[in-house]
């Protein structure tokens, strides 16, 4: 009984791993959206585009991976620090110039160009903004004011609002460092990270009770000036297993390796994004929720500027299913794009396939790849030849029917027509003699048209064409709004004969 049961929970821990692995592979793998074509229905000759947006996977806190997008002029001078509101609808400027925080909204969360200008909060009288933070429900805000090396702490009667600030108290770190320029906490409240410029170190306090400043003791810290002299702002990952520090002066921004998550003295340098491109003097360091946009203050540039952490878009291949299964048609350069891309493929059907069933796959630099969903045109018309003849599609309203043989040629021709049910009906086309015309007959679900009085010379051609002189008509039973609306009929084509 007990190896019955050891083998039940290893199977049950092998389909738990493949879960994980499938669901990293689906994460991993560029998303699509705005699949479609803009025709249903494609003449011979014609052309279809077949199209689909795609995004290319983010790399959460790959700095890496980072590519600047753009800037927003902060409208004041010396911002010292940038942050957000828990949702990325709201932006917040730290700035030494005029000793404010500047309170801005984002139309679309975490896109700096969407941003409009609210007001302000007024710290002059506490003493100059150099970071800040809040706590887990935006009902307090925290300042790192380095003029006396207090956290400066207000009050918030609306959340995340700034401009219904009301100052409370602060918490003197005076005795760990003489410049602090930033404060942070952990995912709970419980430990607060003060950044000293003084000492170019983190510092960790442990908060008996959380956000309660008046709380904290002195714990530990992490020296980073080997890598990162002149520090001004820090931010955390998603589950603090990964810090970056920015700093004045050597534009760029360092990340750590934190064995313990949000413990600053089992960190270890890793690597570092240079932003000298676009910073002249890097303060202050944020990423969005998700981790796939960094966003650095530029005291000397006094603007914000927003980097998106993405693969790069690789290739998409066009796929259609022509002969009963997909093969590659066409391929597209998606040129390396880390924003949303369209690929944009143009087809000409050559063959009087009916329905063609189609996708498009497309990967990015992450080694993995993503498929759309199938979707379907129609070829029109689609013939039959039968014995003696042979039929080829030219366009949307003619096709061509070479004799092999002479004397009299019996045939059918088929062509599809609309239904309510999305499925095609065929319509039938029967040559026979002692007659010299076409004629569209209605049979329940089914147009019957037939053409009459043929007779074939081996190595001549017979023309099947639009005219104005014939109809075709809906299936009976169908209801009179949806054969008013065009839904029915959409390539019963009225037809003549002539002889060559």
């Amino acid at each position: 009984m007990k190896r019955i049961d050891i083998w039940f929970v290893v199977g049950v821990l092998l389909v738990l791993l493949g879960i994980l692995m499938f669901i990293g592979v689906v994460k991993a793998a560029p998303s699509y959206s705005d699949v479609g074509q803009n025709l249903t229905y494609v003449p011979m000759g014609d052309s279809i585009e077949l199209r689909a947006k795609w995004t290319p996977t983010g790399a959460p806190y790959d700095i890496s991976k980072a590519t600047y997008i753009q800037s927003l002029d902060s409208k004041t001078t010396l911002p010292e620090c940038v942050e957000f509101n828990n949702d990325g609808t709201k932006l917040y400027i730290c700035a030494d110039g005029d000793k404010r925080i500047h309170q801005y909204t984002l139309s679309t969360p975490y896109d700096i160009s969407t941003a409009t200008y609210d007001n302000y909060l007024d710290t002059s009288s506490e003493g100059s903004p150099y970071g800040m933070t809040f706590n887990d429900d935006g009902t307090k805000l925290y300042v790192a004011e380095g003029t006396n090396d207090f956290i400066r702490v207000y009050n918030l009667s609306t959340p995340y609002d700034i401009l219904t600030a009301t100052y409370d108290s602060y918490f003197n770190v005076s005795a760990q460092d003489t410049r602090i320029e930033d404060v942070k906490f952990n995912n709970d409240g419980t430990k607060m990270y003060v950044v000293g410029n003084g000492n170019d170190c983190i510092y960790e306090y442990n908060l008996s009770t959380p956000y309660d400043v008046s709380t904290a003791v002195y714990n530990d810290n992490l020296y980073v000036g080997d890598e990162a002299a002149d520090i001004t702002g820090m931010a955390f990952n998603d589950d603090g297993t990964k810090l970056y520090i920015s700093g004045s002066g050597y534009e760029k921004i360092h990340e750590y390796i934190l064995s313990t998550p949000y413990d600053v003295s089992t960190a270890v340098y890793s690597r570092s994004l240079d932003v000298s491109s676009e910073s002249t003097d890097t303060t202050g360091v944020a990423f969005s929720s998700d981790g796939v946009k960094l966003f650095i203050s530029d005291n000397g540039g006094d603007d914000i500027d927003e980097f998106v952490l993405r693969y790069a878009l690789d290739t998409a291949i066009l796929y259609l299913n022509l002969t009963g299964s997909f093969e590659e048609v066409d391929t597209i350069d998606l040129g390396g794009a880390k924003v949303a891309t369209w690929s944009n493929f143009s087809y000409t059907p050559t063959t009087c396939n009916k329905v063609v069933g189609w996708k498009i796959t497309a990967n990015d630099s992450s080694a993995t790849s993503n498929t759309t969903t199938i979707g379907t045109f129609y070829v029109m018309p689609y013939i039959y030849s039968g014995a003696g003849l042979t039929a080829t599609c030219t366009n949307k309203h003619n096709a061509t029917i070479t004799p092999s043989t002479t004397g009299d040629i019996n045939a059918t021709f088929l062509a599809p027509y609309f239904v309510r049910n999305a499925t095609f009906k065929e319509c039938s086309y029967e040559i026979t003699e002692d007659a010299d015309r076409v004629k569209i007959t209605n049979a329940s679900e089914y147009c019957n048209i037939t053409v009459i009085n043929l007779e074939a010379e081996s190595g001549t051609s017979f023309y099947l064409q639009e005219s104005t002189e014939l109809s075709a008509y809906p299936p009976p039973n169908l209801p009179s709004a949806i054969a008013a609306a065009g839904l029915i009929i959409i390539v019963i084509y009225t037809i003549t004969t002539r002889r060559r």
